[in-house]
């Protein structure tokens, strides 16, 4: 029984540009919230954990969509490099 999954690059491409797309929202989700001003200090804690939670979703997304660039490039990178 194999545990390899054959993915075109061409899949992985679509689902490198969602990750992308995901990652941008993250971030202007996040960028919105910091202009929400509250007197509240637990309404500007929660606030606060949104924001955070949302930054650190939109890094571990560029890193996936990074990891997965290389992926997608490195089968060029090797080809060109025998020509």
């Amino acid at each position: 029984m194999s545990n390899q999954i054959v993915v075109s690059a061409d899949q992985l491409e679509s689902i490198n540009e969602q990750i992308v797309l995901l990652s941008i929202d993250a971030g202007h989700l996040a960028m919105a919230l910091q202009a929400v001003q509250v007197d509240c200090a637990v309404s500007g804690g929660v606030i606060n954990a949104v924001i955070m939670a949302l930054s650190d979703n939109a890094a571990t997304t560029e890193d996936i969509a990074d990891q997965l660039d290389g992926m997608l490039s490195a089968p060029q990178a090797e080809v060109s490099s025998h020509e």
